[in-house]
C-alpha cells in the first residue's frame, strides 16, 4: 500500500481576489478565515467567497456576486476535496482552494480499496457541523492527485516553515529548500502550491519484512535438506 506525503510549498503572498463570483448560488459555509468564506453546494462543489458578511460555519446561504444573505442553517453538508494532511486528530482537506479540518468521528473510513484515505486522495465527504465544526461522517476515496493549490492566512514564519490557521487548528507546512519568508507576511493571505510526494508507509516496510523473513526461513529449510546444518549453526 502506499501513502503520499507533503514534503513542499510554493509560497506567494498574494491578495485575495476583489472580484466577486458571477452568478447566484446557495449552500453551506463550511469554512471561514478573514473576509473569505468557503461555500459547499449541495453536491459537495466548494467555493471561496470574499465578503463582508460574517455568517457562521453551518449557514446555509444564498451568494449573488459578493453579496452573502443567510437563509437558513444545516446540520451538515457534502463537500468534494483533496486530502492534504492529517494533524491533531483532524483531516485537513483542500476544497475551492480553501484549507478546511475535518475532525475524526472514530468511524471507519470507505474508499474504492478499502483503505483509509492518505494525502493527495480526492474524497467524496459527508461531515456534520456543530459549534463551528466539522465532523466526518462519511468518506470515499474518487480519485489520487499530486498536487493542489490553495489560499491561507499565515500565522506564523519560522526557519524553512510556515504555520496557518485552518478552523482553530495551526498547521506547518515545509518550505522548499532556500525559501525563506519575511515575518511581514504574517497575517497575510498567500497561494500554497503544494506537492504531495508519494512515499510508502509502515505497511509497506511490515510487508517486505515479512517477505525477507519468509525467502530466510525457505533458506534455512533448504540448508537442513542439504544438510547444511553446521553452517545454519553457526549463523
Amino acid at each position: 500500500m502506499k501513502k503520499l506525503v507533503l514534503v513542499a510549498a510554493v509560497v506567494a503572498a498574494v491578495a485575495f481576489p476583489a472580484s466577486a463570483l458571477a452568478g447566484t448560488f446557495t449552500g453551506v459555509v463550511v469554512g471561514k478565515s478573514g473576509s473569505n468564506l468557503a461555500v459547499a453546494s449541495k453536491f459537495g462543489t466548494v467555493r471561496t467567497v470574499h465578503t463582508r458578511a460574517h455568517p457562521r460555519i453551518g449557514a446555509r446561504v444564498q451568494v449573488t456576486g459578493a453579496v452573502v444573505r443567510v437563509i437558513g442553517f444545516a446540520h451538515r453538508a457534502r463537500i468534494h476535496a483533496v486530502v492534504v494532511n492529517r494533524v491533531g486528530g483532524a483531516t485537513l482537506v483542500a476544497a475551492g482552494r480553501t484549507l478546511l479540518a475535518i475532525r475524526s468521528s472514530g468511524r471507519s473510513l470507505s474508499s474504492l480499496s478499502g483503505a483509509a484515505p492518505s494525502t493527495g486522495a480526492v474524497v467524496n465527504t459527508t461531515v456534520g457541523i456543530a459549534s463551528g465544526q466539522l465532523t466526518q461522517q462519511s468518506m470515499q476515496v474518487v480519485g489520487q492527485t499530486g498536487s493542489v493549490t490553495v489560499q491561507a492566512q499565515v500565522t506564523a514564519v519560522a526557519p524553512g516553515s510556515i504555520t496557518v490557521l485552518v478552523n482553530g487548528l495551526p498547521f506547518t507546512i515545509p518550505l522548499p529548500a532556500g525559501i525563506q519568508l519575511p515575518a511581514s507576511v504574517v497575517g497575510q493571505f498567500v497561494t500554497l502550491d503544494l506537492e504531495l510526494a508519494q512515499a510508502e508507509n509502515a505497511e509497506d516496510e511490515d510487508n517486505d519484512e515479512q517477505g525477507e523473513d519468509q525467502n530466510d526461513d525457505q533458506d534455512v529449510a533448504q540448508g537442513q535438506d542439504d544438510g547444511d546444518n553446521g553452517d545454519v549453526g553457526d549463523g
